[in-house]
């Protein structure tokens, strides 16, 4: 009888003990204490935007610099179709880095500006057409926003040169679960990426805002921790627990 006593009460605190909150649950992309930041790039970093793989780029083409579209791809149906008809279709870049454009061919076109790209594509389409014209936009440049841990969107970058300070602005700032004293911006490969943190709580920090976003950074806002509110509900979760846990053994004992 002891036996099944022991055995009902482990399955109870099986049950009991999931509901049990744990401090800042909620809380994403944490860093250990003394975790190293990538120290943030000074002003004579490059600030024109690179095409890189899995970008997906508008393309539209015209001949006799630019008085005539040129419709390559237009045999489709629908938007596509129309699209064609127009000279603009978008093109994705491969993970090789490659894009393949009908008549152009595949080629690499990844780590070079949009300015450089559309020299080259106009290079290899001067072998069909005469004084052709290019212009080449990257349609799925946007950036990641996490504010306060309560709140995210998908903020589009309206230019090549969009800044850290833009991006807060068009997303309508911080939050007042955000702590400005710890911005976080993760990009490259989420497999080791890098990680720079900003501190816009100050005046003096105005410079870290002039970061030039990059297609799919992600700019996470550390929540501002109520350790009061925190710990009081823990400690509640905790009192509670044990009151379950006192009436669990009270039932097996009577029985």
């Amino acid at each position: 009888m002891r036996i099944i006593k022991v055995i009902l009460f482990v399955i109870a605190m099986v049950l009991i003990l999931p509901s049990c909150n744990t401090l800042n649950q909620s809380r994403m992309l944490k860093t250990p204490r003394g975790y190293e930041f990538t120290r943030f790039p000074d002003s004579t970093v490059n600030k024109t935007y690179q095409i890189s793989k899995d970008d997906v780029l508008s393309l539209r083409m015209y001949s006799n610099n630019g008085f005539k579209p040129i419709a390559i791809g237009s045999t489709g149906s629908g938007a596509t179709a129309a699209a064609g008809a127009r000279g603009s279709l978008p093109y994705k870049v491969q993970s090789n880095g490659k894009v393949k454009i009908p008549i152009l061919g595949e080629f690499k076109i990844s780590g070079i500006s949009l300015k450089e790209a559309e020299v080259l594509i106009e290079e290899r389409l001067s072998k069909y057409y005469k004084d052709p014209f290019v212009i080449l936009e990257v349609m799925n440049k946007r950036v990641y926003l996490f504010r306060g841990g309560s709140s995210a969107q998908v903020v589009n970058l309206q230019n090549d040169n969009t800044t850290l300070f833009e991006v807060l602005a068009s997303a309508g700032g911080i939050t007042g679960g955000g702590n400005a004293k710890r911005i976080k911006i993760i990009r490259g490969d989420l497999r080791n990426p890098i990680v720079y943190l900003i501190d816009l709580s100050k005046v003096e920090s105005l410079p870290s805002s002039d970061l030039i976003m990059q297609a799919n950074d992600i700019i996470y806002i550390d929540p501002v921790i109520n350790f009061a509110t925190n710990i009081t509900g823990d400690i509640a979760s905790i009192l509670s627990l044990f009151s379950s846990i006192l009436l669990v053994f009270n039932l097996i004992n009577q029985s």
